[in-house]
């Protein structure tokens, strides 16, 4: 028995020997080979950064002719010009990968207050088994919590999952066709399988009432990125947990950053139903994580138009320079709560051509009907606008049946006549804000008017509020932008 004891001392001298010589002329090598995206959490402790800005390919994507090119990140730190401030950024992450960098940052740091991407797609099947996932892992391998030779071993041994991309595909077509989805009416599909197969056979059909294949193919694209619904047991949950439990052992103050989703696409495309669901799984992320102590939830999912996307051929959260800014104002703003003496309003916050904004609440009844209205000359149209979406938050304390958004248009002598698109098909919720967004036409019929009106108007005895009144001009069909599946 002494003879055994004394060799296991032996192996146990020899292993933490070797893991001692390991650590100190090898690992560091292996780090740089294999798990790179450990420089990102030493660069900001290196820098002395007090706010941390964790993201992937939306933060630091832009159009390619334009000339303000700056990350989310970088135009939310000129609101805070005297902080230091850096990010973490790295395509295709996700919430396991955020959790990753920032337990190598340690509790001694500068860090006081992070902000991390809360990207809603990352929850669906096809991005939790995303062919980029062993890619992802192998990388992980040597910063678990074991000692780094062990680690190098788990390494050696591929102790992660090695899949192909047919297998990944395999896994994510499994969870279409088996994981349910449920609403709290008649709906005719209860999976992503039977909902995409609709699609696909029916077709997307345009306003001539002819069957358009690259937009069916787009509808489609949409349905298997945003129909599924977050449950508890999302893996993607689990690592939002640990993230916040995280924080609050470090101390760090936490803002998730819910990025903002095509809205306007998916519910042109798709329609009201799919957006039901974006808006059910954002309940669900504010309404988990938005009370807690230490943590806020921004919420950005209704901010960006269709206009400003650059990917027009897939479903990403890339955008042009005005979408990036308005993220970054609401960022900016949450933090101010957390930095007032800091804060310095950055008045380069700027409107596209073609955008128009009406930020302020108003209420509106029988007394008062009209919301504030875009009143536009026709003569200010470019001709290459076909389409004006519109969007705008709305609480009612009721259901006022009654509310519309009107569209009216006028001639010369000031004759006119108008369309209206009803409410209630957009928002039944009662007693809080809620979004509404529509892809209207801007056809012949409007062309010939000397100009129009855009407006909310509700003549019931209902009162509901109204604000961030959002209306942005495009093309008919947005011409495509570089596909982004590849950065995810």
């Amino acid at each position: 028995m002494k003879k055994l004891l004394i060799r296991i001392g032996i192996v146990a001298v020899l292993l933490v020997a070797m893991n001692w010589v390991y650590s100190k002329w090898f690992y560091e090598n292996d780090l740089q080979a294999h798990s790179d995206m450990v420089n990102l959490p030493r660069q900001v402790v290196a820098d002395s950064c007090r706010i941390v800005y964790l993201g992937e390919s939306s933060n630091r994507t832009y159009g390619w002719a334009e000339s303000d090119q700056r990350k989310i990140s970088d135009m939310v730190w000129t609101y805070f010009p005297n902080l230091r401030c850096g990010d973490m950024t790295k395509d295709a992450s996700h919430a396991e990968i955020y959790y990753n960098m920032l337990k190598i940052i340690p509790k001694e740091s500068s860090v006081e207050t992070v902000v991390v991407t809360m990207n809603l797609r990352s929850f669906d099947a096809g991005w939790i088994y995303s062919r980029l996932e062993t890619a992802l892992q192998k990388q992980l391998v040597l910063l678990r919590d074991y000692p780094p030779l062990v680690n190098r071993f788990l390494l050696a041994f591929k102790a992660y999952p090695i899949r192909g991309e047919a297998e990944w595909d395999q896994i994510v077509s499994k969870h279409w066709k088996k994981d349910p989805i449920e609403f709290p009416y008649d709906f005719e599909w209860t999976t992503v399988h039977q909902w995409d197969s609709a699609m696909a056979w029916h077709g997307w059909i345009d306003p001539q009432g002819q069957r358009d294949d690259a937009m069916t193919d787009l509808a489609c694209h949409y349905i298997k990125a945003y129909a599924f619904q977050i449950r508890d047991d999302n893996p993607r949950v689990k690592d939002f947990d640990k993230i916040v439990e995280l924080c609050q052992e470090r101390g760090w103050n936490l803002v998730f950053n819910l990025l903002a989703e095509n809205v306007d696409k998916a519910n042109e495309l798709v329609g009201k139903d799919l957006v039901f669901l974006m808006k059910m799984n954002r309940d669900y992320l504010v309404k988990r994580y938005g009370d807690l102590e230490g943590v806020t939830v921004v919420d950005n999912l209704n901010l960006v138009r269709d206009v400003n996307f650059i990917d027009q051929n897939w479903t990403t959260e890339h955008y042009y320079a005005e979408g990036r800014h308005l993220v970054a104002n609401r960022i900016a703003l949450a933090l101010r709560e957390l930095y007032p003496n800091d804060f310095v309003d950055d008045y380069s916050v700027f409107a596209d051509e073609g955008h128009f904004h009406f930020g302020k609440p108003i209420s509106i009844d029988a007394q008062q009907p009209y919301s504030y209205t875009l009143d536009l000359p026709m003569a200010n149209l470019r001709e290459d606008w076909e389409k004006v979406n519109v969007s705008f938050m709305v609480c009612q304390s009721g259901l006022a049946n009654e509310a519309v958004l009107a569209v009216q248009w006028y001639d010369s002598e000031e004759n006119g006549d108008a369309r209206y698109y009803p409410i209630q098909d957009e928002i039944t919720t009662v007693g809080q804000w809620d979004f509404a967004t529509f892809a209207l036409p801007v056809d012949s019929t409007l062309r010939l008017a000397k100009h129009f009106k855009i407006f909310v108007y509700n003549p019931s005895e209902t009162p509901i509020q109204v604000k961030d009144l959002d209306i942005s001009f495009r093309p008919a069909y947005m011409k495509p932008g570089v596909k982004g599946e590849s950065e995810r």
